[in-house]
Protein backbone atom coordinates (compact mmCIF):
# COMPACT_ATOMS: atom_id res chain seq x y z
CA UNK A 1 0.00 0.00 0.00
CA UNK A 2 2.97 2.59 0.80
CA UNK A 3 4.35 1.78 -3.04
CA UNK A 4 0.84 2.96 -3.98
CA UNK A 5 0.78 6.26 -2.05
CA UNK A 6 -1.95 4.07 -0.08
CA UNK A 7 -4.25 4.37 -3.03
CA UNK A 8 -7.04 2.36 -1.46
CA UNK A 9 -6.99 3.65 2.16
CA UNK A 10 -7.29 7.39 0.35
CA UNK A 11 -10.27 5.94 -1.36
CA UNK A 12 -12.06 4.87 0.90
CA UNK A 13 -12.03 7.72 3.40
CA UNK A 14 -12.54 9.85 0.09
CA UNK A 15 -15.85 8.35 -0.43
CA UNK A 16 -16.72 8.39 3.86
CA UNK A 17 -16.65 12.36 3.40
CA UNK A 18 -19.19 11.67 0.51
CA UNK A 19 -21.38 10.31 3.34
CA UNK A 20 -20.57 12.26 6.82
CA UNK A 21 -19.10 15.01 7.83
CA UNK A 22 -16.95 13.50 10.72
CA UNK A 23 -14.92 9.99 10.09
CA UNK A 24 -13.91 7.97 12.94
CA UNK A 25 -11.17 5.70 12.72
CA UNK A 26 -11.63 2.36 14.56
CA UNK A 27 -8.96 0.82 16.28
CA UNK A 28 -6.45 3.52 15.52
CA UNK A 29 -3.56 2.06 17.24
CA UNK A 30 -3.51 -0.30 14.54
CA UNK A 31 -1.72 2.26 12.53
CA UNK A 32 1.10 2.55 14.90
CA UNK A 33 1.40 -0.97 15.15
CA UNK A 34 -0.67 -4.32 14.67
CA UNK A 35 -1.06 -7.91 15.53
CA UNK A 36 -0.36 -10.43 12.71
CA UNK A 37 -1.55 -13.78 12.65
CA UNK A 38 -0.92 -16.39 9.81
CA UNK A 39 -4.09 -17.69 7.98
CA UNK A 40 -5.23 -20.36 8.62
CA UNK A 41 -4.03 -20.43 11.90
CA UNK A 42 -6.46 -22.06 14.31
CA UNK A 43 -5.08 -19.87 17.46
CA UNK A 44 -3.45 -16.55 17.91
CA UNK A 45 -0.18 -18.03 19.06
CA UNK A 46 1.99 -17.56 16.33
CA UNK A 47 1.34 -13.97 15.70
CA UNK A 48 3.52 -11.24 15.81
CA UNK A 49 3.54 -7.36 16.21
CA UNK A 50 4.80 -5.68 13.12
CA UNK A 51 4.93 -1.44 12.30
CA UNK A 52 1.92 0.01 10.94
CA UNK A 53 2.30 2.68 8.04
CA UNK A 54 2.16 5.26 11.26
CA UNK A 55 2.15 9.12 10.43
CA UNK A 56 3.07 8.51 6.75
CA UNK A 57 -0.04 7.32 5.68
CA UNK A 58 -1.89 10.32 7.29
CA UNK A 59 0.41 12.20 5.66
CA UNK A 60 -0.46 10.72 1.98
CA UNK A 61 -4.29 11.42 3.13
CA UNK A 62 -3.69 14.63 3.84
CA UNK A 63 -1.61 15.37 0.63
CA UNK A 64 -4.85 14.17 -1.08
CA UNK A 65 -7.63 15.31 1.10
CA UNK A 66 -6.63 18.34 2.62
CA UNK A 67 -7.64 18.62 6.48
CA UNK A 68 -10.22 16.64 7.34
CA UNK A 69 -12.41 15.98 10.15
CA UNK A 70 -11.16 12.98 11.71
CA UNK A 71 -11.59 11.38 15.14
CA UNK A 72 -9.54 8.58 16.39
CA UNK A 73 -10.50 5.65 18.56
CA UNK A 74 -7.40 5.39 20.54
CA UNK A 75 -9.20 3.01 23.37
CA UNK A 76 -7.30 0.11 24.92
CA UNK A 77 -3.71 -0.37 25.72
CA UNK A 78 -2.09 2.24 24.43
CA UNK A 79 1.82 2.60 23.72
CA UNK A 80 3.82 5.51 24.25
CA UNK A 81 4.21 5.33 20.45
CA UNK A 82 0.76 5.49 19.61
CA UNK A 83 0.19 8.13 22.04
CA UNK A 84 2.59 9.95 20.06
CA UNK A 85 1.02 8.90 16.67
CA UNK A 86 -2.15 10.36 18.27
CA UNK A 87 -0.21 13.91 18.73
CA UNK A 88 1.16 13.88 15.69
CA UNK A 89 -1.87 13.58 13.72
CA UNK A 90 -3.65 16.41 15.55
CA UNK A 91 -6.46 13.79 15.38
CA UNK A 92 -9.12 13.99 18.60
CA UNK A 93 -9.06 11.19 21.09
CA UNK A 94 -11.81 9.38 22.83
CA UNK A 95 -13.26 9.56 26.37
CA UNK A 96 -15.76 7.54 27.72
CA UNK A 97 -17.06 8.82 30.95
CA UNK A 98 -18.32 5.12 31.97
CA UNK A 99 -14.70 3.72 32.21
CA UNK A 100 -14.11 6.25 34.68
CA UNK A 101 -15.02 4.31 36.96
CA UNK A 102 -15.72 1.20 35.79
CA UNK A 103 -12.85 -1.20 37.08
CA UNK A 104 -13.85 -3.78 34.79
CA UNK A 105 -12.43 -1.74 32.18
CA UNK A 106 -9.36 -0.14 34.13
CA UNK A 107 -10.88 2.67 35.40
CA UNK A 108 -8.84 5.57 35.94
CA UNK A 109 -8.81 9.43 35.95
CA UNK A 110 -8.13 10.04 32.41
CA UNK A 111 -11.25 9.39 31.57
CA UNK A 112 -12.77 11.67 34.55
CA UNK A 113 -13.81 15.19 32.49
CA UNK A 114 -11.84 17.59 34.48
CA UNK A 115 -8.68 15.28 32.55
CA UNK A 116 -9.92 15.90 29.57
CA UNK A 117 -8.32 17.58 26.97
CA UNK A 118 -9.86 20.20 24.57
CA UNK A 119 -8.71 18.38 21.55
CA UNK A 120 -10.98 15.35 22.36
CA UNK A 121 -14.29 13.66 21.90
CA UNK A 122 -16.56 12.90 25.38
CA UNK A 123 -18.82 10.11 25.67
CA UNK A 124 -20.89 8.96 28.00
CA UNK A 125 -21.06 5.84 26.45
CA UNK A 126 -20.40 4.56 22.83
CA UNK A 127 -22.42 1.71 20.78
CA UNK A 128 -20.30 -0.93 22.82
CA UNK A 129 -21.43 0.01 26.46
CA UNK A 130 -24.68 -0.05 28.07
CA UNK A 131 -26.84 2.94 28.24
CA UNK A 132 -25.96 5.27 31.72
CA UNK A 133 -28.68 3.79 33.48
CA UNK A 134 -28.09 0.10 32.10
CA UNK A 135 -24.46 0.73 33.40
CA UNK A 136 -25.69 1.55 37.04
CA UNK A 137 -27.77 -1.49 36.93
CA UNK A 138 -25.25 -4.03 35.64
CA UNK A 139 -21.92 -2.35 37.00
CA UNK A 140 -19.60 -3.49 40.57
CA UNK A 141 -21.64 -2.14 43.45
CA UNK A 142 -18.53 -0.11 44.41
CA UNK A 143 -17.90 1.54 41.08
CA UNK A 144 -21.75 2.38 40.74
CA UNK A 145 -21.35 4.39 44.58
CA UNK A 146 -17.87 5.92 42.96
CA UNK A 147 -20.01 7.26 39.78
CA UNK A 148 -22.77 8.68 42.11
CA UNK A 149 -20.86 10.41 44.65
CA UNK A 150 -18.62 11.83 41.91
CA UNK A 151 -21.01 13.13 39.76
CA UNK A 152 -23.62 13.85 42.36
CA UNK A 153 -26.39 11.67 40.82
CA UNK A 154 -29.75 12.71 41.49
CA UNK A 155 -32.69 10.83 40.84
CA UNK A 156 -34.84 13.91 40.78
CA UNK A 157 -32.41 15.51 37.58
CA UNK A 158 -32.45 11.86 36.44
CA UNK A 159 -29.28 9.48 37.06
CA UNK A 160 -28.66 9.11 33.38
CA UNK A 161 -28.98 12.96 32.89
CA UNK A 162 -25.77 13.71 35.39
CA UNK A 163 -24.03 11.59 33.54
CA UNK A 164 -24.23 13.89 29.96
CA UNK A 165 -24.23 16.86 32.10
CA UNK A 166 -20.72 15.71 33.03
CA UNK A 167 -19.59 15.07 29.35
CA UNK A 168 -21.09 18.63 28.50
CA UNK A 169 -19.23 20.53 31.26
CA UNK A 170 -16.38 19.37 30.20
CA UNK A 171 -13.53 20.86 28.28
CA UNK A 172 -13.90 18.72 25.45
CA UNK A 173 -13.98 20.70 22.19
CA UNK A 174 -17.23 17.93 21.09
CA UNK A 175 -19.52 15.55 23.65
CA UNK A 176 -21.52 12.67 22.40
CA UNK A 177 -24.64 11.18 23.86
CA UNK A 178 -26.73 8.63 22.58
CA UNK A 179 -30.69 8.78 22.20
CA UNK A 180 -31.37 5.90 24.25
CA UNK A 181 -29.40 8.34 27.60
CA UNK A 182 -31.63 10.80 26.30
CA UNK A 183 -34.87 8.88 26.54
CA UNK A 184 -34.00 7.35 29.82
CA UNK A 185 -33.21 4.00 28.39
CA UNK A 186 -31.70 0.86 30.10
CA UNK A 187 -29.91 -2.03 29.05
CA UNK A 188 -32.88 -3.01 27.13
CA UNK A 189 -32.02 -0.43 24.21
CA UNK A 190 -28.13 -1.30 24.22
CA UNK A 191 -27.06 -1.29 21.09
CA UNK A 192 -23.99 -3.37 20.98
CA UNK A 193 -22.16 -6.11 23.52
CA UNK A 194 -18.79 -6.75 22.02
CA UNK A 195 -17.86 -10.43 21.60
CA UNK A 196 -21.17 -11.99 21.17
CA UNK A 197 -23.88 -13.00 18.37
CA UNK A 198 -27.55 -12.21 18.11
CA UNK A 199 -29.35 -9.13 19.47
CA UNK A 200 -27.28 -6.48 18.56
CA UNK A 201 -27.55 -3.76 16.43
CA UNK A 202 -31.51 -3.73 16.75
CA UNK A 203 -32.69 -0.92 18.98
CA UNK A 204 -34.66 1.63 17.12
CA UNK A 205 -36.20 4.85 18.21
CA UNK A 206 -40.21 4.47 18.21
CA UNK A 207 -42.17 6.67 16.45
CA UNK A 208 -43.15 10.02 18.05
CA UNK A 209 -39.98 9.63 20.65
CA UNK A 210 -38.85 13.06 20.63
CA UNK A 211 -41.05 15.61 22.16
CA UNK A 212 -41.13 19.67 22.89
CA UNK A 213 -40.41 19.31 26.36
CA UNK A 214 -37.22 16.75 25.74
CA UNK A 215 -36.32 19.22 22.82
CA UNK A 216 -36.29 22.46 25.15
CA UNK A 217 -34.70 19.75 28.30
CA UNK A 218 -31.65 19.58 25.44
CA UNK A 219 -31.63 22.76 24.31
CA UNK A 220 -31.57 24.04 28.08
CA UNK A 221 -28.54 21.88 28.49
CA UNK A 222 -26.63 22.84 25.85
CA UNK A 223 -27.28 26.26 26.48
CA UNK A 224 -26.04 26.22 29.99
CA UNK A 225 -23.04 24.23 29.04
CA UNK A 226 -22.32 27.17 26.37
CA UNK A 227 -22.83 24.42 23.46
CA UNK A 228 -24.86 26.11 21.07
CA UNK A 229 -23.28 27.33 17.62
CA UNK A 230 -21.75 30.80 17.99
CA UNK A 231 -21.86 30.96 21.79
CA UNK A 232 -18.68 31.40 22.06
CA UNK A 233 -17.99 33.76 19.64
Amino acid sequence: MRDEGYRWWVDRVRAQFKLYDIVRIDHFRGFDSYFAIPAGSDTAAGGRWRPGPGIDFFRALKDELGPCEIVAEDLGYLTPSVRQLLADTGFPGMKILEFAFDTRDGGGAAYLPFSYPANCVAYVGTHDNDTALGWLQSALPADVAHAREYLRLDPAEGEGWGFMRAIWASPADLAVVQMQDLLGLGSEARINTPSTIGGNWRWRARPGFASADLASRIHRQLELYYRLPGQLG
